[in-house]
């Protein structure tokens, strides 16, 4: 039997099926002519939606709302079926306390109010209010969606400002984003942020907190007419209700507890309660309210009080407390003390012997006189000069002498003015090499509170030495106190973190930390502190910029592109012993804090990354320093090649910076 292909025998049948069809040769006669097919208009479809609040206002017993609908397209939404609106108005307080969820939906006869579709995806919404009149002052939201339709809700679209909106005048959304970071992507996931997703959005797409929180956090509590349970108030000083009438302390309050005063338990954050200017805008205008005060005031409504609050209501509280300067000072002592002096670094040189290291620095006053420096320290100043060598874009450490950097021993008066610190502790000099100096300390004042406290001293050259992709007065944004737990001369206001790797180092080691050895360098430690696995081996809270199984916000911290090609080699020093000091590349001592699994280490040891770099210092290779003699571990630089593949756009991608 001959063999045919598959495809040769269905194109003689389907020639034998033609010809059998016509089988004169000739087409067929054309059919009888017939109407003409409407067009087809494919459906509209609705996969997300855009609300905006044209109109609003209050009336006697109602709110109304004009708005618009349009789907991702840009086509009006005509169909419509329901829209939750949430509506608060100021008490005869004056506090934002009375709170309305009311939805209205098709086709239930028992859902409130009325929705009048105007046409172009207009619709006017008239929803009850009970206590509402004309004159009432208030704000709210819309979130149109998630009916029947298939139209999913939008996001909470926040009331225009007009004659009747609340505006709040105590705080705005930048500063809790300096903190938390940006709310735009929070989930329901949100740490530290709670309902952080809950943010509203105003009609040009901008997304508002402060005010869409106030919706339901308003100024009022629960127990006494307000809608949650915790008033905005409380939640930003952080005294949250224990549901039996009394105040736990978390969040903001939580942190602003120190080591050195209310509870020794705590961390030191160095967050200060009483710097309200953290939290509030300049030029506060406060409304005096129980509920407000009592968030720190826990006894204010005790009857044994000098002036008996029990009986008062929040209407009485404005005929005494019009004013609150003199209560709450925004830390008005210490502002003075961090802005009594400002010092300037003028150089940072080897003596002409190359023996010591030269800092010359010159300080002026609050009004730009120059002031004797030498004279100031025997008064109400305490600064210092400190310097080291940088090598590889790190302070050149050696090992774990006193101070960690060389400070000076000795001052002498220099040209125009300067003062010039003498360090006799440095490293021995070498040719091209980069010095890193500075003068940190203490400036004295009294507290508020009448006991004696410093501010800190700190300006160096960091910025000229040292590469960076971060910004360490971005620290400020939680620190608010310039680090002061913790370094406590050497954190402040002039340079914020980055005067941090002063000590944080990698050619520094911290030995047996709490039974373990991690990395000391600055990078790591943060990492690690903020995110990785030191902060969850111990329970510590997450970030505020963190969002559990999403990319943290990087730009808490960081500034601009981080690029891995940039990263200075400089092996980072870990041990338990200066007897066994080992290293961990760079990049991956930064990487391992949050990647932590044996897939992701070897990942980077393929790349070039080393958990295990052995360092043993020459024998002769000591430093005599302050307080002895200290091996000086110098490891030779190695490269990662991580930015091969790892390119800032894909970095920005998966961290969300």
């Amino acid at each position: 039997m001959k063999l045919m292909s598959k495809c040769r025998v269905a194109l003689l049948v389907a020639t034998a099926l033609g010809m059998s069809a016509c089988n004169d040769g000739k087409d067929g006669n054309d059919g009888l002519p017939g109407e003409p097919g409407a067009p087809w208009v494919p459906p509209v479809v609705t996969t997300s939606a855009v609300a905006k609040v044209m109109e609003w206002q209050y009336a006697e017993g109602v709110v109304n709302v004009e708005f618009s609908v349009e789907n991702q397209d840009g086509v009006p939404v005509e169909d419509l079926d329901k829209v939750q609106l949430m509506s608060t108005i100021k008490n005869e307080a004056g506090l934002l306390a009375d709170t309305v969820d009311v939805t209205w939906v098709a086709g239930d006869d028992n859902a409130p109010g009325t929705l009048t579709h105007a046409g172009e995806g207009i619709y006017n919404l008239s929803m009850p209010h009970e206590a509402a009149t004309s004159e009432s002052i208030g704000t709210g939201y819309i979130r149109p969606g998630n009916g029947e339709n298939g139209m999913p809700r939008t996001k909470r679209v926040m009331f225009t400002k007009n004659d009747s909106y609340a505006q709040v005048s105590t705080t705005d959304d930048a500063k809790c984003v300096a903190c938390h970071g940006e709310f735009e992507d929070a989930t329901g996931n949100a740490t530290w942020g709670w309902h952080q997703h809950h943010h509203a959005i105003d009609n040009d797409q901008e997304v508002v907190v402060v005010e869409a929180c106030l919706v339901c956090h308003t100024q009022t509590e629960q127990k006494d007419g307000g809608w949650a349970e915790n008033t905005m108030a409380m939640l930003g000083h952080g005294k949250l209700a224990d549901g039996e009438g009394g105040y736990l302390a978390s969040g903001h309050e939580a942190l602003a507890k120190r080591m050195s005063s209310e509870d020794p338990s705590e961390s030191a954050y160095s967050m200060d309660k009483y710097r309200c200017s953290t939290c509030h805008i300049d030029d506060v205008v406060f409304t005096a309210s129980l509920n407000g005060c009592a968030t720190c005031h826990a006894d204010l409504q005790d009857k044994d009080l000098t002036v008996n609050h029990s009986n008062f209501t929040d209407l009485d509280c404005a005929s005494c407390h019009n004013s609150f300067q003199h209560e709450h000072e925004n830390g008005a002592n210490r502002d003075e003390a961090l802005n009594r002096y400002n010092f300037e670094v003028i150089s940072v040189v080897r003596s002409e012997d190359k023996a010591t290291i030269e800092v010359t620095a010159k300080a002026t006053d609050s009004e730009g006189k120059v002031v004797d420096i030498l004279a100031i320290e025997k008064t109400d100043a305490e600064p210092k000069g400190w310097a080291t060598v940088m090598k590889n874009g790190e302070a050149m450490l050696p090992g774990r002498d006193a101070g960690h950097v060389a400070r000076s021993k000795s001052t002498r008066a220099g040209d125009d003015n300067t003062t010039v610190y003498i360090i006799e502790h440095a490293l021995p000099y070498e040719e091209g090499e980069e010095l890193f100096g500075g003068v940190d300390g203490s400036v004295y004042y009294t507290h508020r509170w009448g006991y004696s406290a410093n501010a800190p001293i700190s300006v160096s050259n960091i910025k000229d030495v040292r590469r960076t992709s971060s910004d360490g007065l971005k620290c400020l944004s939680c620190h608010t106190e310039g680090l002061d737990g913790h370094g406590s001369k050497r954190g402040g206001f002039d340079l914020g973190g980055d005067s941090c790797v002063q000590c944080h180092s990698a050619y520094n080691w911290e030995p047996a930390r709490e039974g373990e050895d991690y990395a000391m360098a600055w990078g790591p430690l943060v990492h690690n502190m903020h995110f990785g696995a030191y902060k969850q081996d111990r329970g510590l809270n997450d970030m505020p910029t963190t969002d559990r199984n999403m990319p943290v916000d990087c730009q808490a911290c960081h500034t601009g592109m981080i690029d891995l090609e940039d990263v200075a080699p400089a092996v980072v020093l870990n041990g338990m012993d200066e007897s066994s000091v080992y290293g961990i590349t760079a990049i991956s001592a930064n990487c391992a804090t949050c990647h932590t699994g044996d897939a992701a280490k070897n990942h980077m040891i393929q790349q070039g990354g080393d958990f295990d770099v052995v360092i043993t210092p020459e024998a002769d290779h000591t430093h005599t320093g302050e307080s002895g003699d200290f091996a000086v571990f110098d490891p030779a630089p190695i490269t990662e090649s991580c930015s091969v593949c790892h390119s800032p756009a894909r970095l920005a991608e998966a961290h969300n910076y």
